[in-house]
């Protein structure tokens, strides 16, 4: 098997399709974030505040490129699409687009009080979409497969990568 990488905004789902993926499929799950925050010791908002986030994107790219060595199901950050190096070692990859509507998306953002995301406390509800549409085209890009999570259950979307997977292989 192939590594499977999930993009996609905050809120889009990643980290539960992710663990229902690789519960599916028999696969290791590499939750970038959880990793990250376990080796820089402290939530990333804290990291962000004390080191920038040119710091911690430094430390998502070597990860990236280690999760990528093994086969796994990796849940990525919302923002690790914005390093030209991370675009270019996701560029040959499958890679799915958990896509979700931007109300929707603002709205899980709102309503996770377990994840609390750097950008969404700093950010008011215009700005989270305006940042998302920022990015869409970037995960639209670089996605082999792009799934809408707007409105379904994660095992529907988990049999609809796996449907695209087999169709794309």
């Amino acid at each position: 098997m192939e590594s499977i990488v999930l993009i996609g905004f905050m809120g889009a789902g990643k980290t539960t399709i992710s663990k229902e993926l690789a519960t599916t499929l028999n696969a290791r799950v590499v939750d970038m974030d959880d990793v990250l925050v376990e080796r820089i010791g402290q939530p990333i908002s804290d990291y962000f505040e004390e080191h920038g986030e040119a710091s911690f994107r430094e430390h998502e790219t070597n990860l990236l490129k280690e999760a990528l060595n093994e086969e796994s199901v990796i849940a990525t950050g919302g923002g690790v699409i914005l390093q030209k190096e991370n675009q270019q070692v996701l560029s040959d990859k499958l890679v799915v687009y958990l896509k979700a509507d931007a109300n929707v998306l603002v709205k899980r953002i709102r309503e996770d009080k377990v994840n609390v995301r750097p950008l969404a406390i700093k950010n008011d509800d215009g700005d989270l979409k305006r940042l998302f549409f920022s990015r869409e085209k970037l995960y639209e890009k670089l996605a082999k497969i792009t799934v809408d999570t707007s409105e379904k259950l994660p095992k529907d979307i988990v049999s609809e990568i796996i449907q695209q997977v087999e169709v794309a292989s």
